[in-house]
């Protein structure tokens, strides 16, 4: 690949002057234009963003003392009707949607502001949550609506995610241990995950208990217990690196038949084509670079080499979904969990090890933990193919390419030239 051009370094002006259905595009992915909007000091966190449709973001207050959440969305003319809808909506409840201007003369150019109880996917599970589901869990001992979201938060929870219309992760004291609520838009079915979860204990996964009941589960509501020191990523500990690769191969030894996990395997091709798609809207500049690796990646993982056989795999494996205390060692975030090559899991932990890292200097996607962790792995009866590690690597450098964009990486235009590159070289 060639070296990142100079156009590229404007690229959060280039991507405005380029999708002229978005007019507020430049104001919501500016923290100092946004801040000015919204009157407050803000800082973007994350981004969502549909070419030509709509851009929605997630943005911390940097005022408050403590990680106060809020969102800002723009849409394209035709969507505008669904603005003011969900203002008004907002007002009802008592909510507190705002639709600002940013050019009073252009009375189309429209940003819809709003805060953690104003989310418009989330709003009635944290409701549920602030009503009944804190009570369930034991982070309170009454319910009351004024729980959410202010007064939750400040009776000290805290914010550890927000994906705006997706999920929202706290963090809540207890008369006990601290615990971790997750809140997603959608439902889960739990009779579902309490079988997966037995069958993880039943075959020796270190995993967490899962607190909540049907009621959580049918408002996306899932908890379990604040444990250990760090995860592994925060880690030096080689040793936690080698027990979570034992881990891993018990997961991988469950057998496929008795595994109650939906039976699916991940649309390969729609992964890789979704993310070639977005790396041309970010940066046209790139489209060619971009569908080169793509290419390599699909036809490296279409083999036979590369496909190998299906066991359960957690589908989103790294260090920082393993979590560390003393020589034990816990699995989390199950929720990408399906059936598919080893090589996956494996690959996707040397990957985010590398992006963590940065180093780039290797031959193949093996940093320190990646190699204790893969000892760990084959002394628990885990087997692999090595080429195929370096080639699902490079499937997740390349699906996390669009990540330093939506993050609000500085220089996030060279992050994603950066990830392209690394993924190529792993697949020559």
């Amino acid at each position: 690949m060639t070296a990142l051009p100079t156009r590229l370094r404007n690229a959060d002006l280039a991507l405005a002057r380029h999708d002229g259905a978005l007019p507020c595009l430049a104001a919501v992915l500016d923290d100092d234009r946004l801040s000015e909007l919204v009157g407050e000091n803000i800082r973007i966190t994350r981004v969502r963003y549909k070419p030509g449709t709509s851009v929605l973001v997630a943005f911390c207050r940097r005022d408050s003392g403590k990680a106060d959440y809020g969102w800002a969305l723009t849409m394209a003319t035709a969507g505008n009707g669904k603005l003011y809808g969900r203002a008004r909506s907002s007002e009802k409840r008592g909510g507190g949607i705002r639709l600002i201007r940013p050019d009073p003369r252009r009375w189309d150019d429209v940003v819809a502001v709003g805060g953690l109880e104003d989310d418009w996917a989330l709003h009635k599970n944290l409701r549920w949550l602030g009503d009944r589901g804190l009570v369930r869990l034991g982070a309170v001992q009454r319910p009351g609506p004024e729980l959410l979201c202010g007064g939750l938060l400040s009776g000290g929870a805290q914010v550890l995610r927000y994906k705006p219309e997706r999920r929202l992760v706290l963090m809540a004291p207890t008369p006990g241990a601290a615990i971790v609520i997750k809140t997603a838009s959608r439902p889960a079915h739990d009779d579902t995950e309490r079988l997966f979860q037995q069958q993880l204990q039943l075959h020796g996964v270190p995993v967490l208990p899962r607190l909540g009941d049907a009621e959580c589960s049918s408002h996306g509501i899932s908890a379990s217990t604040v444990w250990g020191d760090r995860d592994l990523a925060a880690s030096n500990d080689h040793e936690g690196a080698r027990r979570a690769g034992e881990a891993l191969a018990r997961l991988h030894g469950i057998p496929v038949q008795t595994e109650p996990w939906p039976a699916r395997r991940e649309d390969l091709q729609g992964q890789i084509a979704a993310t070639r798609r977005m790396v041309a809207a970010l940066l046209p500049a790139l489209e060619g670079p971009a569908a080169t690796v793509a290419d390599r990646i699909r036809r490296r993982l279409e083999a036979p080499a590369g496909r190998g056989n299906a066991v359960l795999i957690h589908g989103d494996f790294s260090a920082d979904q393993v979590l560390t205390s003393g020589s034990e060692v816990r699995l989390i975030d199950f929720d990408r969990a399906h059936h598919g090559a080893p090589e996956a899991d494996l690959g996707s932990f040397a990957a985010v090890e590398e992006m963590i890292r940065w180093r780039g200097q290797a031959d193949s996607a093996r940093g320190p933990h990646t190699e204790r962790l893969i000892d760990g792995y084959v002394q628990a009866g885990g087997r692999f193919r090595p080429a195929a590690v370096d080639a699902w690597a490079a499937f997740r450098m390349f699906s996390n390419s669009v990540d330093p964009f939506r993050d609000r990486t500085p220089n996030w235009a060279a992050e994603m030239y950066r990830h392209l590159e690394r993924a190529s070289e792993l697949v020559p």
